[in-house]
C-alpha cells in the first residue's frame, strides 16, 4: 500500500518533533535529578559542618571570625547557596543575643538590604565592627616580634594582623623580617632576598628546622664527654687527692689493707723468722716500725693482727 509523498512528510515531521520533545524532557529530568542530589548531600553535611559555624552575638573581637566561617561555608556548597537570599537567611539565622535583636527590624520590616548580600555585610560591619581595629594592626604590626614563638606561631600571629590593614606586601615583607629572631635573620643574609611574603616564611621556617637540626647534632657529639669515661675520669682527677698524698691517717702499707689482717700462720712465720708483723722486714717489731704512722690521741689501738 503506498502513502502520497505530502502524508509521509508530515508523519515524519511529526514524530520527529516527539522525539525531539522527548529527548529535551529527559534532559530537563536528569539535570533536576543531580541537582537534587546534590542538594540533598549539602544538607546531609548540614548536621556535622554547620555546627562549626559558632552563632554571633555581636562581639567585635569575634566578628572576623563568624564572617570568614560563613564565608567558607557558603564556597563549599554553591547549589545550596546560589543566591543572595539563602546567604542572608542563613547570615540572619546564626545571630544570638544583640546580634539577633539588630537584625529583627530588618526582617520584619523587609528591608531592602536583605535583597543583596554584600549590602547586608557592609551594614552589618558598621554596626559591630571594633571602631579603630585597622590602626590597632598597623600598630601591632610594628612593633611584632618573633622572640621565643616558633616560626609558625610567628607566622599565624603575622597573617591575623596583616588581614586587618591594608598595605602592600612590600611592607608585609620588611615588616616580617624585621621582626625575626637575630639567628634567623643571619642565615637569611645568607639567601636570595625574597620575592615575596609567602617565600621569606617559607626561608624562615627551613632556617629554623636547619639550626633545630644542627643543635641536636652537635648535642649528639657532646653526649660521650658529657656522660662518659673522659668527663668522669677528669672529674676525678680534680676532685680526689694526689695518689702522692695520702689522707690524714691513712695507712701507706697498702698489701694488708687489701689482703686483710694476717692471718695467726702468717703472724706465726713472721714471729719464727724475726720479722716485723706490719711490714714484713726485718730489724725491728711493730711498736717500732719506721713506716707505721702514728695513732692520734683517743684512737684505737693499730689494725688487728
Amino acid at each position: 500500500m503506498e502513502y502520497p509523498q505530502g502524508e509521509v512528510s508530515e508523519n515524519a515531521q511529526a514524530m520527529l518533533q516527539t522525539v525531539q520533545q522527548q529527548a529535551q524532557e529527559l534532559q530537563q529530568l536528569r539535570a533536576e535529578n543531580t541537582a537534587l542530589r546534590q542538594v540533598l548531600s549539602s544538607r546531609s553535611m548540614d548536621m556535622t559542618v554547620s555546627a562549626t559555624i559558632p552563632r554571633y552575638s555581636g562581639d567585635p573581637l569575634k566578628m572576623k571570625e563568624f564572617l570568614d566561617a560563613l564565608t567558607v561555608f557558603f564556597a563549599f556548597r554553591p547549589l545550596q547557596f546560589s543566591s543572595d537570599k539563602t546567604k542572608v537567611g542563613y547570615l540572619i539565622s546564626a545571630l544570638s543575643g544583640p546580634a539577633l535583636a539588630w537584625a529583627t527590624p530588618l526582617v520584619s520590616a523587609d528591608d531592602p538590604v536583605l535583597a543583596n548580600y554584600s549590602a547586608l555585610l557592609t551594614v552589618f560591619k558598621q554596626m559591630f565592627e571594633r571602631p579603630g581595629v585597622e590602626a590597632a594592626a598597623e600598630e601591632a604590626l610594628c612593633d611584632i616580634q618573633q622572640g621565643n614563638q616558633d616560626v609558625l606561631q610567628y607566622i599565624t600571629r603575622f597573617k591575623q594582623l596583616a588581614a586587618e590593614t591594608s598595605w602592600v606586601e612590600r611592607t608585609f615583607v620588611t615588616l616580617f623580617r624585621r621582626g625575626l629572631r637575630e639567628e634567623i635573620k643571619d642565615e637569611l643574609a645568607h639567601s636570595s632576598p625574597a620575592c615575596s611574603l609567602k617565600e621569606l616564611m617559607d626561608q624562615s621556617m627551613n632556617i629554623e628546622y636547619r639550626l633545630r637540626e644542627r643543635k641536636m647534632e652537635r648535642r649528639r657529639n657532646r653526649a660521650p664527654y658529657q656522660h662518659g669515661t673522659f668527663r668522669a675520669s677528669s672529674r676525678r682527677t680534680e676532685d680526689s687527692p694526689s695518689e702522692a698524698s695520702p689522707p690524714p691517717h691513712e695507712e701507706p702499707m697498702q698489701i694488708d689493707l687489701v689482703r686483710g689482717p694476717l692471718t695467726e700462720s702468717e703472724k706465726e712465720e713472721r714471729r719464727r723468722r724475726g720479722l716485723c708483723l706490719y711490714c714484713g722486714k726485718a730489724g725491728h717489731l711493730i711498736r717500732s716500725c719506721p713506716v707505721r704512722p702514728s695513732r692520734p690521741a683517743g684512737n684505737a689501738s693499730s689494725r688487728p693482727l
